[in-house]
């Protein structure tokens, strides 16, 4: 009988100690797993809930955005103002003493620029698409009534941080991936080609400095590469719901110039 008992919890214990390292191996098991990665859709609506959620958008109807572009291999420093209202009207200035001043714009339909270097044009083709899918009022917060697809496609490390990137393209664009910090949901990075009068320009940018503008984050500086060269946007000043007059987004004279041939 005792014989019998022993045998009984010996078995026992070993199918306890079996049932222990099953156990146990499942959690180092689900350990080494990598963790799942959220898809497209969750990663920028959280992007857009990190930097303040879309009721806020919501409440906005336009912005004066101001800073400076640095070009530090050139030595130039530009000021820069940005006007932007819904759903698509923008005009922007940047000017220097060493280059003059540049301006650009659309009023929703139009898109063009002006600059004492290159005179005035319109755009057209990609371009123009690329220009009013910019010009979209606060886009990102947006992002479904702009794009056709969006998909995951990998993690990437920006700046020590593990990042998901996801890719963002229209039926007639080249895709642009977008790097969204796993940790603060903000955006570290941007990849796109840009479409110009030169032809197509590969565009890296790194957002950085975010900072809240009443119920907005807003990055408030941004270091970019294009064409072997650095810029460093930096924004001095943001104003949501500014008094902005009409005529500041009026097609110029020498656009309308143009307009007519």
């Amino acid at each position: 009988m005792t014989q019998r008992i022993r045998t009984t919890a010996a078995a026992l214990s070993i199918a306890a100690l079996a049932i222990l390292f099953v156990a146990l191996g499942a959690q180092v098991s689900n350990a080494e797993k990598p963790a799942k990665v959220p898809s497209a859709e969750k990663i920028l609506d959280r992007y857009v809930e990190a930097t303040g959620g879309i009721k806020a958008y919501d409440k906005l109807q336009n912005s004066v955005v101001k800073g400076t572009l640095e070009i530090p291999a050139a030595g130039i420093t530009l000021d820069v103002t940005v006007y932007s209202a819904r759903p698509g009207k923008v005009y922007s200035k940047a000017e220097s003493p060493a280059i003059g001043s540049f301006e650009s714009g659309t009023d929703g339909t139009i898109c063009w620029e002006n600059s004492v270097m290159q005179g005035a044009r319109i755009l057209e083709g990609t371009e123009l698409a690329d220009k009013l899918r910019e010009s979209r009022f606060e886009s990102m917060a947006y992002w479904r009534g702009l794009y056709d697809t969006v998909r995951v496609t990998g993690v990437d490390t920006i700046a020590g941080s593990p990042c998901d990137k996801v890719e963002l393209k229209t039926k007639d664009s080249k895709p642009r991936t977008y790097f969204f910090d796993q940790k603060s949901g903000l955006l570290a990075k941007t990849v796109s080609i840009v479409p110009t009068q030169m032809g197509d320009i590969a565009v890296e940018a790194f957002p950085s400095d975010y900072r809240k503008v009443g119920d907005i984050l807003v990055s408030h500086k941004t270091s970019m590469k294009l064409m072997s060269q650095d810029r460093i946007m930096t924004i001095t000043s943001v104003a949501y719901n500014a008094a902005i007059a009409d005529s500041v987004f009026a097609v110029p004279a020498a656009i309308q110039e143009l307009l007519k041939k």
